[in-house]
């Protein structure tokens, strides 16, 4: 049969007419569609918009035409496109019928087809298939509705929202599938939209890929499935918070402090500076809760908190160990001098009135510092710097006592003092 641009038969030879039983008057003037099963419909159309796209090309396509009788015929059509030749101006079609053994693989593949896309529509996760050159196979409607894009040819469309830190995650994940290794639980992170809100909390999806190899055994192509973890990572990381945090003054918590103190410790090598650390113990706080109650006093210590941090460096770290006392880790602290001169600038920081509300409050601290260039415990230079701050309340004035570290002793006598105070320079401070 002959075809125009719009795909509208122009005229029908005998042997369509014995292929699919229909009169040339029945068929001729109407769209070729009106003849092809539903299901072949996208098919049919995406090769007809292809060739069109190619003058003089030649495309092959089966699929199913409708009978006479109302039944439904495999056939293989070769379409050639004469459209651009000013003799003939159509696509010339012929048409055979498909043997019975490979229609009923065609429709044995196609049932499995659909039922594999019913299956994608009905998961919770989105599902995805590419080629070896990363172009998009097929997808599901799940799929775009967790990661915010619609369909897309490639494989970077789809995933343009990628945040910008993980995509070279993704195209690791993504190379890796498609040179035949499995690829399980890559987190990426996943931006809707440029506003600061989907910057700062975007969505997290879980994605798991699995290479497709031929009969030869060569990777054609990858599945993957993406799900949204977004919940579970939130969960996972208010988990991790509630335990390393002081709910109330979002400090470090207690155990979370001296475990980084430890870390601290243990990472530093012999020729770095040395590392000092402050305790603070908020003055009078006790009177402050029987005066004003519970509630002023958590606001009181919020206060010490933020001006505590407005006060320190960078890389220090503040932790509540106790009602109203804190812990300063300082890594990186070159003398006792710099140490006292820390312990100085968190004196000035927690001087004066605190407003609270309609409530006046005056805030006093004393501040212990403890510092060591040598090998000492976490525990060891914790108790250190405690005696500094419990001296430091009856002294009323600044105070440094400093020397250079000397060279660790025989131990012949387990003296907890002793090593308490070697390699050590301890500053005294009165807020």
């Amino acid at each position: 049969m002959t075809r125009n641009i719009s795909a509208m038969i122009g005229s029908v030879d005998d042997g369509l007419v014995r292929l699919l039983g229909w009169q040339p008057d029945q068929i001729v003037g109407s769209a070729s569609t009106t003849f092809i099963h539903p299901d072949d419909q996208v098919s049919a159309v995406a090769l007809w918009m292809d060739m069109l796209a190619n003058p003089g090309s030649t495309r092959v396509w089966r699929g199913r035409y409708r009978t006479a009788d109302g039944n439904w015929k495999w056939v293989e059509m070769v379409n050639v496109n004469h459209l651009d030749d000013p003799d003939l101006g159509y696509v010339h079609s012929s048409m055979s019928a498909v043997p019975a053994s490979e229609s009923s693989l065609e429709d044995e593949l196609r049932q499995r087809k659909h039922m594999f896309s019913r299956l994608s529509e009905a998961l919770p996760l989105g599902l995805f298939e590419i080629d070896s050159d990363r172009r998009i196979v097929t997808t599901n409607g799940r799929l775009h509705a967790i990661i915010g894009v619609p369909p897309c040819p490639t494989a970077k469309a789809l995933f343009a929202h990628v945040a910008p830190k993980d995509r070279s995650l993704l195209d690791a994940a993504l190379a890796d599938a498609l040179a035949g290794r499995d690829v399980d639980d890559c987190e990426i992170r996943f931006r809707n939209g440029s506003s600061a809100a989907a910057k700062s909390s975007p969505r997290v999806c879980c994605i798991s890929l699995r290479p497709l190899s031929n009969d030869e055994g060569f990777v054609t192509g990858a599945i993957g499935i993406l799900s949204d973890v977004t919940e579970r990572v939130n969960l996972r990381r208010d988990l991790e918070r509630r335990a390393t945090v002081d709910d109330l003054t979002v400090c470090l918590n207690r155990k979370a402090t001296l475990d980084l103190l430890f870390q601290t410790l243990s990472r530093r090598q012999p020729n770095e500076p040395g590392i000092a650390v402050a305790f603070v113990d908020l003055d009078h706080f006790k009177d402050v809760n029987d005066t004003h109650g519970h509630a002023i006093g958590d606001q009181l210590l919020c206060a010490a908190a933020s001006r505590l941090q407005s006060a320190i460096r960078r890389q220090d770290r503040i932790g509540r160990i106790g009602g109203d006392e804190f812990l300063v880790i300082c890594p990186n602290v070159e003398s006792p001098a710099r140490a006292l001169d820390i312990a100085n600038r968190l004196d000035r920081s927690l001087r004066g009135v605190v407003y609270l509300g309609p409530t006046q409050v005056t805030l006093d601290a004393s501040i212990g510092v403890a510092w060591s260039t040598g090998h000492i415990e976490a525990d060891a230079l914790v108790a250190e710097a405690d005696r500094a701050m419990y001296e430091s309340k009856g002294s009323g004035r600044p105070m440094l006592r400093s020397g250079p570290p000397p060279a660790r002793p025989e131990r012949r006598s387990p003296d907890p003092e002793a090593a308490a105070h070697a390699s050590n320079a301890t500053a005294h401070v009165r807020a």
